[in-house]
């Protein structure tokens, strides 16, 4: 799907919710702060960023994005505000090395992960 689909779209349907409209590329990595983003280059321009928690997660768990059973030490928790509201959080388990995860997440899944944050 390249942007001139979904730039057709919106110019014939200016309302469409995101979540309405094709896959686009998505952008899943750790910026200078240590926090993870998760966008999706527009139009519209769609962005998510996620504040790492300190510490790490007890146990095996499975990462939200790539959905892999990783031990705790390779674990983290963050969280992000849900549709903008401060008072809103919602928790993630996901990997550490926001490299490696990236390449075995689905970009559907990314873009579920970004949407829930964004629209909700």
């Amino acid at each position: 799907m390249d942007h001139e689909e979904r730039e057709m779209i919106l110019e014939l349907f200016p309302g469409t919710s995101p979540d309405l409209l094709p896959l686009g590329e998505i952008l899943y990595y750790r910026d200078e702060e240590g926090r993870v983003v998760i966008a999706e280059k527009g139009p519209p321009e769609l962005s998510l960023t996620l504040e790492p928690l300190p510490g790490h997660v007890a146990g095996p768990q499975v990462c939200e994005a790539c959905r892999r059973h990783l031990s705790g030490s390779a674990l983290g928790f963050f969280r992000h505000p849900v549709g903008g509201k401060a008072t809103h959080l919602r928790y993630l388990v996901l990997c550490q090395d926001t490299a490696s995860c990236a390449s075995h997440a689905e970009p559907e899944r990314l873009r579920e992960i970004l949407l829930r944050g964004i629209l909700t």
